[in-house]
């Protein structure tokens, strides 16, 4: 294949791909469920096809971000509507549904002691996922070849991501047959550029907030209630506030499939009702972290560390001598989501209006758990020049407002200047 034809076919299976991301989101939670939980979702991986690089280049530095794994949920407050079911059932107002309900939220209630915000065994598996595909398709990186055996790690303090690379890791050590050295570090200041600390930007908070009760009008809660409750309007003059009330089921419903009990607790809820609380949940994360048009600048603010270090480390690796083959970082969507941003991949290049941004964007696709950014490096014995590719959630993707030299391959200098730019 020429490299003309070869470049047409990357543009074509990148537009391809986004098909799938801009399907419409009542679909796509009507043929999997679970999906109706936003960036609580777990990691969904669909092979792709990878485009072959120019004729005598070869991969020898990546840098990647990624999210933690699947995770239980970071605190006791997510089950607080736990009593109002126990004194609905202590009253007899619990339907059938209504029990099954309680009976689920138990479970993974009580499955959630001792382990708020921990990984669970899911982003485990997801985690080992990612490292045994990106060998499988990249074995030069860890071969050891041209001097290149140190792989650099970086984590947050939180357990989540630190176990997510530890696992990660795990699989490179032992594919890479001692070829390799492996360092790891984590700490406060990492956790700075890695993933800025929200109570810095406490605007967002007050706004995405606003965006997501937006939407709770929509809930049909008469509907909610005929499910749950066999005395409908005797259980909602018990409730303060139904419409929340029910939106904090879905939440415990929507943790529900990274748990090891995994009850199919989305299930209860119709279809029709679970496409708003995906829109309200899609919306106030997008709101908080994505490219929205209200709040882009602030989110920029919390991205800008983590691109000059995407620049300082690539420097680095490329620096004459160097024995880098690799930087992983390990954190969060709030250090994902405003990174991939504030580059303007697909799927996050266009700036929308939060209140609506559940009618072009997707959480569920764009910032699932265990969601990676990868920058794999090029380079030709015949040419000077280094080209990178960027793979988000392992498939290829494009930065529109950047050309590249073909198909999805860009050169360094071009993505680096593009980078520089946004600081």
């Amino acid at each position: 294949m020429n490299r003309l034809t070869s470049g047409c076919m990357a543009i074509l299976l990148i537009l391809v791909s986004q098909v799938a991301y801009a399907q419409p989101y009542a679909d796509m939670i009507r043929e999997n469920h679970d999906r109706a939980a936003s960036n609580y979702h777990y990691y969904e991986f669909s092979d792709s096809e990878l485009t072959e690089a120019p004729k005598g280049y070869r991969p020898f530095y990546i840098s990647h971000y990624s999210r933690h794994g699947s995770r239980y949920h970071t605190g006791a407050r997510f089950f607080r509507p736990m009593d109002m079911l126990e004194f609905c059932d202590s009253l007899g107002l619990l339907s059938d549904a209504g029990k099954g309900f309680y009976a689920d939220a138990m479970a993974v209630m009580e499955e959630h002691q001792g382990m708020y915000g921990m990984l669970s065994s899911r982003g485990a598996e997801e985690l080992r996922g990612v490292g045994e595909r990106l060998y499988m398709r990249f074995p030069e990186l860890f071969s050891g070849k041209n001097g290149r055996t140190l792989v650099r790690n970086y984590s947050t303090t939180v357990q989540r991501s630190i176990f997510s690379m530890i696992n990660m890791m795990t699989v490179l050590v032992e594919k890479s047959c001692g070829k390799m050295e492996f360092s790891y570090v984590t700490g406060d200041k990492y956790y700075e550029y890695l993933c800025h600390r929200m109570d810095n930007y406490l605007p967002m908070a007050d706004f995405d907030n606003e965006v997501e009760d937006s939407l709770l009008p929509e809930l049909d809660v008469d509907r909610l209630a005929g499910i749950f409750f066999n005395d409908p309007q005797a259980a909602c003059a018990l409730i303060n506030d139904p419409a929340k009330f029910f939106r904090g089921l879905y939440m415990i419903a929507a943790i529900s499939p990274n748990t090891d009990c995994r009850p199919d607790m989305l299930s209860y809820f119709p279809n029709e009702e679970l496409v708003k609380f995906w829109a309200m949940r899609n919306n106030y994360f997008y709101a908080g972290f994505g490219n929205s048009v209200q709040m882009h600048e602030e989110v920029e603010k919390v991205s800008k560390p983590l691109v000059a270090d995407f620049i300082a480390r690539a420097d680095d690796a490329l620096a004459g001598g160097s024995n880098v083959a690799g930087d992983f970082r390990f954190g969060h969507d709030t250090g994902l989501l405003p990174l991939v941003g504030h580059l303007g991949i697909t799927g996050m290049s266009e700036r929308y209006d939060a209140f609506e941004a559940h009618k072009f964007w997707n959480s569920s696709v764009m910032i699932p758990m265990a969601s990676n950014l990868q920058m794999i490096f090029y380079r030709s014995r015949k040419c000077d020049d280094v080209l990178v590719k960027l793979l988000y959630n392992e498939k290829e993707t494009m930065i529109p407002a950047l050309k590249p030299v073909t198909g999805p391959y860009y050169r360094w200098a071009d993505l680096r200047r593009h980078m520089q730019s946004l600081l």
